[in-house]
């Protein structure tokens, strides 16, 4: 269970805080704190993988889990819990996940997700993880601030429904946890419940493996969490990095 919950009234970016919390933490600290949600009422410069930025509306979910975590399979872990906690709110609806770390609802980004290691292990050995989440409840970003990526929604506008972000949060924080430790025990059934949400199956998608660009067809995941890309030369596996869908245009 979530041990302890911070509430910033306002911060930079809740997995920022989390870091910094963690770079000063002494082990007393950790095995007596963790595992902790860092939830913002204002987030000014939340960030994404890669460097990009997440612009989230003012009533949309800013929050961190600071936990200790297996690396293996966490990021698909985090997708599923995510997307399952949706459906459990807000449903009935359907959610889906584009790998490796975006929650799509209607077609439109619903929501996203940055993992981050902790530079040091815990005095037991397992990694500690700032795992941040953003999701746009009622309102999101404008069209304009997202230049190249797909179109926000929100819960709201996916379902008619206005989910607050405490709602989320009760759901939300403890079944975390719960898929994060299925990992080790199911990792399969984890892994499946993302390919039944994986919107990129089937499509045409261009990705960078070994310092390349290669495009293939997605066929799914592979057991370690891994994309696998049909291409001219045979398959390939996709493990860390942006995907792109490529739009095939029409003859003629």
């Amino acid at each position: 269970m979530i041990v302890s919950t911070v509430r910033l009234p306002s911060v930079d970016s809740t997995n920022t805080w989390a870091l910094n919390w963690l770079r000063s933490a002494t082990e007393e600290e950790l095995g007596r704190e963790l595992p902790t949600m860092v939830v913002a009422d204002q987030q000014t410069a939340g960030r994404g993988r890669h460097g990009k930025s997440w612009f989230a509306a003012e009533d949309g979910l800013a929050c961190t889990l600071i936990a200790k975590a297996s690396p293996e399979l966490l990021s698909i872990a985090v997708g599923v819990a995510l997307a399952e906690t949706i459906e459990m709110v807000a449903g009935p609806t359907t959610v889906h996940l584009k790998w490796p770390n975006d929650v799509w609802m209607n077609g439109g980004k619903v929501a996203g997700i940055l993992i981050e290691r902790h530079g040091d292990a815990s005095t037991d050995g397992e990694p500690v993880f700032a795992i941040g989440i953003g999701c746009n409840l009622g309102k999101h970003p404008e069209m304009d601030q997202i230049a190249g990526g797909v179109p926000p929604t929100s819960i709201l506008n996916a379902t008619g429904r206005l989910i607050s972000k405490d709602q989320l949060l009760d759901t939300l924080g403890p079944h975390l946890l719960e898929v994060i430790g299925e990992v080790d025990e199911q990792p399969k059934d984890v892994v499946q419940r993302f390919e039944n949400r994986n919107v990129l199956r089937g499509q045409t998608v261009r990705c960078m493996i070994g310092g390349q660009a290669i495009e293939g067809i997605c066929e799914g995941l592979h057991g370690d969490g891994s994309l696998i890309l049909r291409t001219a030369s045979g398959l390939q596996f996709c493990s860390s990095g942006e995907v792109q869908q490529v739009r095939t245009r029409p003859l003629g």
